[in-house]
């Protein structure tokens, strides 16, 4: 299994909140963890309408978790590939580590090759836009929470 793609990504103003979470009383806290909670659920659902779709696979691979200790919501790719649709890639030459030749299938017919000359990749981000998207929504929720208090 391949490790996670992540992107962190930080609010002051949630730091701030979080930091002083032990002064504010109960229901302010739940108001809080509550606000993060659907925020990561809200970029999760941005990111999966944004990420280019080949075959599914890396839209299928994005998934939220929240951890009520910590109140860290989790956005992530599982795809190992992820990271490469994110922020793009530089060109590439694919050359074969243990035989004479690459073996080329397309349409059913074989080529051999020496090397494969891989383009460049643009970048098609779709995880910081979805963050950038809910970013305002969360912070307005933590200040509502914090002063309705």
């Amino acid at each position: 299994m391949s490790r996670p793609f992540r992107v962190n990504f930080s609010v002051p103003e949630l730091k701030t909140a979080l930091d002083n979470i032990s002064k504010y009383n109960g229901k302010t806290a739940a108001r809080i963890e509550d606000a993060v909670a659907n925020s990561t659920k809200a970029i999760g659902k941005g990111a999966r309408q944004r990420v280019p779709v080949d075959s599914g696979g890396l839209k299928k691979s994005i998934r939220t978790s929240f951890d009520k200790k910590t109140i860290i919501g989790t956005v992530r790719a599982r795809k190992p590939h992820a990271h490469l649709v994110e922020f793009g890639a530089g060109p590439a030459v694919v050359r074969p580590k243990r035989k004479q030749a690459l073996t080329i299938d397309e349409l059913g017919i074989r080529r051999y090759a020496k090397e494969a000359h891989i383009p460049a990749r643009a970048p098609r981000p779709f995880m910081r836009p979805a963050y950038e998207q809910e970013k305002p929504h969360l912070i307005s929720e933590i200040i509502k929470a914090v002063r309705t208090s």
